[in-house]
């Protein structure tokens, strides 16, 4: 397999002021985020709501620039954010927004929103092309002339995908696609997007804080918490073995008959990211928690059975191990 993309280091910061002679706060959305997606292969993307999930989406396609770390796409750096390159770029990456309803212009029938993108790229005849992108996503040729609320929400977020893969995109971030959607709706687009991979040859990370429905369309998962990746591993490993005390919170919350053990609860809510825990981020949470973990923050480390992992769990002493803050 081959590397399609690579992020290294990545750091995106807000600065907000409460009120309006407060003080400007530094809010670290992304700290120090690597990852890598593979040719045709999908990596999903976990946390609880504020991690980071969605900046993260948007940096690797330079819809936003890091304030430290790089991309690189197809072994060659992203280019700055509205330059002539990074326009060029952007035919070959697209993103699937969480509401499809919004993501749409309620003024146009969709399939005039389908074909803008062959516009503005000057690609080839958009009426033909049209045809082909609705019996992609499986929508009927007359959908094309309706607006967008008059279709179902199943049928404006294939509407949303037939305009993402307008291009010939090699990479898709779908971010939070399906959790707008009714439940029964929701296992139809998490099929036709494993569909759309298989026959277009796809690279996608898919956002979500459902694991459930990221175990069923992705190749690795990628565990994040406040701003970095805790836990990155193949779905059967990761979810029922899971190894960082956060992944372990998480899993153990999924519904399942025949799960053995407790359901994980963790101390209190996840930190502000403008007031960041020293150290390891999870500590002030974690029932495994060291001296170590309040002072010195863990490195995103490969193991011995693939999965990588940022946790002082891994590299403890047995004497220091046994010994848990609370």
């Amino acid at each position: 397999m081959s590397t399609l993309l690579e992020a290294h280091g990545l750091v995106r910061r807000y600065h907000q002021r409460q009120g309006i002679l407060g003080r400007p706060r530094e809010l670290r959305a992304v700290d120090g985020l690597s990852l890598t997606l593979e040719r045709g292969r999908t990596l999903g993307l976990v946390g609880e709501s504020g991690c980071g999930k969605s900046t993260t989406g948007r940096l690797l396609l330079g819809l936003e620039a890091p304030d430290a770390g790089e991309v690189r796409f197809a072994g060659a750096p992203m280019p700055r954010p509205g330059s002539g390159d990074w326009r060029r770029l952007r035919a070959r990456m697209q993103m699937v927004f969480q509401d499809p309803l919004g993501a749409l212009d309620r003024r146009l029938p969709v399939g005039r929103q389908i074909t803008e993108p062959l516009e503005i790229h000057g690609r080839g005849n958009a009426t033909a092309r049209l045809a082909e992108l609705l019996d992609a996503v499986g929508l009927r040729a007359e959908l094309a002339a309706r607006y967008p609320h008059e279709l179902s929400g199943g049928q404006r977020q294939r509407v949303v995908l037939a305009r993402a893969l307008a291009t010939g995109p090699e990479l898709l971030v779908c971010d939070e696609p399906i959790s707008a959607l009714d439940v029964s709706i929701q296992a139809q687009v998490m099929n036709l997007l494993v569909e759309l991979q298989a026959r277009l040859g796809l690279t996608m990370l898919f956002i979500s804080h459902d694991l459930r429905a990221v175990r069923q369309v992705s190749h690795r998962i990628a565990v994040m918490y406040l701003g970095r990746i805790v836990e990155e591993g193949e779905p059967d490993a990761l979810l029922s073995a899971p190894a960082h005390p956060y992944a372990q919170a998480l899993v153990s919350a999924i519904p399942h008959p025949g799960r053995q053990g407790a359901r994980i609860l963790l101390k209190g809510d996840p930190p502000d990211p403008s007031a960041r825990p020293s150290g390891c981020a999870f500590h002030p949470r974690c029932a495994q928690a060291m001296p170590r973990c309040a002072v010195e923050s863990p490195v995103l480390r490969p193991r011995a059975d693939g999965r990588l992992m940022a946790c002082h769990l891994e590299q403890a002493p047995a004497n220091e191990s046994g010994s848990h803050e609370n």
